[in-house]
């Protein structure tokens, strides 16, 4: 090898203008006249790796022979608060060429001088590099070397004060490999853990296997003990005892090899316990005002309690068609909107070395009617067990071109067993499908579904999420249907009457129908009379047969029926109607009641306003004609009674007596009443206002009956 400042020997680009070493030189040196590549680069269009020393801003070396470099001696080498921490490195692919760096010391506070000496071949060759106090460097690189060992010291100068570092090493020693630009960690609960190291391109090529060291931190404090293992290959590498799950820390490395003398270790990787737990709660809704229709939005929510990074949640389709989509966030929930297909969905957290298990739910299309049928827009036609058509109302193709048909047994297992078709149509509203891979079986409810796509160069999903996917319609049909395999279950009687039956059962099974149920059919028969039929739609539920026969026991069963017939009927229930009474007596009997009622409620009123009716015309005894009969002097007995107010709505309350005295005469009545003999009286009551029950006529004739003395009592 020839020794030349900028070397083609071991790295050189086949051009035009390096056809020698000697070419290769005369290059070199424009380089470093120059001091820019990309200056060569627009002579030649050809890159030269050695042409990196002559990057802009490289400090230029000088000949040491220039300098008295004896100032220097009095440096003192590990001076505290010096410069210190010298070293270089090389890199394989690029041959004599070094990087140096070092720590400063007082010169990160103060003005300093720093100069790097290179020396070479017994000190035949040596060069400086002086750094100049406002360039404040570290670090300096593309230093060109010959491939021999070399002394190398870095002179700070702060003041009278001179502090350096001395580095002397061979160049086969400085072949720096690593560290790993990038590494991936995957803990299991065993105890592993999975290392896996990427290199940089060219470390690569002589990079063959590298060292992991780990040691545990309990409480933020690790036990200091690092423990090492190192692997074959420069991919991954495998960790094997890790009790536990303690937060390790970890550093990675290349294996020293002869094109790897210097393999430093990485930074520290913290890895954190293994997330050994699925998420919680993992909880669907879905927003019913966000209908957008044939499209949905959902909102998943779930808990986790563990330290964690962010959360992955996958969506695929139920049917298997790609996708797979993975979206990542940080925290719950999350809003997916989606089209009415059903949906596997998983979710599982993730840190920088493990992944939880994953919390699942399968979104399922959402429910129509009974029937299945979404507004009459797709029918079916069944030509064999192996193919069938789908026809739509609308005229699709007119705006769409890319489908998706998809279809599974309405009451299979669940998940269910989706398959699909995707397909390209531009004229006709309808599809057939051929060669499905599972045949379809009789007395099977089938649900299909179709989609369409606002893709117009592929009909292929590109994503889940918010995808252009959109549910046309959804329809049931059936490739033979049958009558119904099972009965109505639950049949009972909720009410009895003397002529009615209230009959109430549960639907039968969707497994069991067999068809689409058109109905249900009432059988009851009275002990051995022909029986009696009674159907009733689909949805019917409750029924009351009437005009039945009192004190008569029947016999009631329910069947359901599909286009196929009748299908297996109830447990009979025997039931016997209560006693009653023909309908004429019951009417005759309410009548009388109402009567008698009737006639309580008014006699009290009926007699009060007789009263008042038939009062006034009662005559008036003073010009009764029986009256007129008795002499003048009964003139005076009357004048009392003359003057008695009768009213019609009094009715007396209180025991009355009436006492009369009057003289008696040989000749006739007395002309008067002996007033001495009513003041002797015990003053009694005067006549009272009222003389309920009696008439003007009987009090008169009552009277005049009565001798001197007589008493009215009531």
């Amino acid at each position: 090898m020839m020794d030349y400042p900028c070397d083609f020997t071991i790295y050189i680009y086949m051009t035009s203008f390096c056809v020698t070493t000697m070419i290769g030189t005369v290059l070199g040196r424009m380089c470093e006249l120059l001091r820019h590549c990309h200056l060569l680069l627009l002579l030649t269009g050809v890159f030269l790796d050695p042409c990196v020393v002559c990057s802009l801003g490289q400090i230029q070396p000088e000949s040491c022979g220039n300098y008295d470099i004896s100032i220097y001696e009095p440096c003192r080498l590990a001076l505290p608060g010096g410069v210190a921490g010298l070293e270089c490195y090389g890199k394989t692919h690029i041959p004599g060429l070094l990087t140096c760096q070092w720590r400063r010391g007082a010169a990160e506070e103060r003005e300093a001088n720093v100069t790097l000496i290179i020396r070479q071949k017994k000190g035949k060759f040596c060069k400086m590099y002086k750094i100049k106090d406002d360039e404040m460097k570290d670090t300096l690189s593309n230093i060109q070397v010959f491939e021999r060992n070399l002394t190398v010291e870095v002179l700070e100068q702060v003041g009278s004060e001179c502090s350096k570092d001395v580095f002397t090493a061979p160049y086969s020693s400085l072949l720096r490999c690593g560290p790993p630009q990038h590494v991936t960690f995957r803990r299991h609960s065993d105890g592993h853990v999975d290392v896996s190291a990427q290199w940089s391109q060219d470390d690569a090529k002589v990079v063959t296997s590298f060292c992991v060291r780990h040691k545990e931190v309990t409480d933020h404090q690790d036990d200091g003990n690092w423990r090492q293992v190192c692997c074959q290959g420069a991919a991954g590498c495998h960790l094997a005892g890790v009790k536990g799950s303690p937060v390790l820390e970890v550093q990675v490395a290349c294996q020293i090899s002869n094109k790897c003398s210097q393999c430093p270790w990485s930074h520290v990787y913290m890895l954190p316990p293994e997330l050994t737990r699925p998420p919680l709660n993992l909880h669907v809704v879905e927003n019913k005002m966000a209908d957008k229709g044939g499209q949905r939005m959902i909102s998943l929510t779930w808990m986790f309690a563990e330290e964690h990074d962010g959360f992955n949640v996958s969506l695929a389709k139920v049917s298997g068609e790609p996708p797979l989509e993975v979206l990542s966030v940080t925290r719950p929930p999350i809003t997916l909107l989606l089209s009415n297909s059903a949906f596997h969905v998983y979710v599982n957290a993730f840190n920088n070395v493990s992944v939880s298990p994953s919390a699942s739910i399968t979104l399922m299309p959402p429910h129509g009617d009974d029937n299945g049928r979404d507004g009459g827009r797709l029918s079916v036609r069944v030509h064999n067990q192996m193919s069938f058509s789908v026809l739509w109302k609308d005229d699709l193709v007119r705006k769409y071109k890319c489908f998706c048909l998809e279809w599974s047994a309405t009451y299979g297992p669940y998940p269910p067993n989706v398959s699909y078709k995707s397909f390209h149509e531009e004229g006709n509203n309808f599809w057939t499908v051929v060669d499905i891979s599972e045949q379809l079986q009789a007395y099977t409810s089938y649900d299909v579904w179709l989609h369409v796509r606002g893709q117009q160069q592929t009909c292929n999903l590109k994503r889940v999420n918010n995808s252009q996917e959109v549910t046309y319609a959804k329809t049931r049909f059936y490739y033979l249907e049958g009558s119904p395999a099972s009965a109505p279950s639950n049949l009972s009687v909720v009410s009895v009457t003397s002529s009615s039956l209230e009959l109430r059962w549960s639907a039968i099974s969707p497994e069991d129908r067999r068809g689409f149920l058109l109905g249900y059919v009432i059988h009851y028969a009275e002990d051995w009379q022909p029986e009696r039929n009674i159907s009733v739609g689909p949805l019917v539920h409750k029924y009351t047969l009437k005009g039945l026969r009192n004190r008569a026991a029947y016999r009631v069963q329910v069947s359901g029926f599909t286009r196929a017939g009748q299908g297996v009927r109830s447990a009979a229930r025997m039931v016997e109607t209560q006693h009653g009474i023909s309908s004429n007596l019951t009417a005759l009997v309410i009548i009388s009641t109402l009567v008698v009622v009737t006639a309580l409620l008014g006699s009290q009123f009926l007699r009060s306003r007789a009263k008042v009716v038939f009062w006034p015309n009662i005559p008036n005894p003073e010009k009764s004609k029986s009256m007129q009969k008795f002499n003048a002097p009964t003139h005076l007995l009357l004048q009392p009674i003359d003057s008695l107010e009768l009213e019609e709505e009094c009715i007396a309350t209180n025991l009355l007596v009436v006492e009369l005295r009057a003289p008696t005469s040989s000749h006739g009545l007395s002309t008067a009443v002996d007033d001495q003999s009513a003041a002797n009286s015990h003053d009694p009551p005067p006549l009272a206002a009222c003389f309920s029950g009696y008439t003007s006529l009987d009090v008169i004739q009552q009277l005049m009956m009565m001798g001197g003395e007589g008493t009215l009592t009531r």
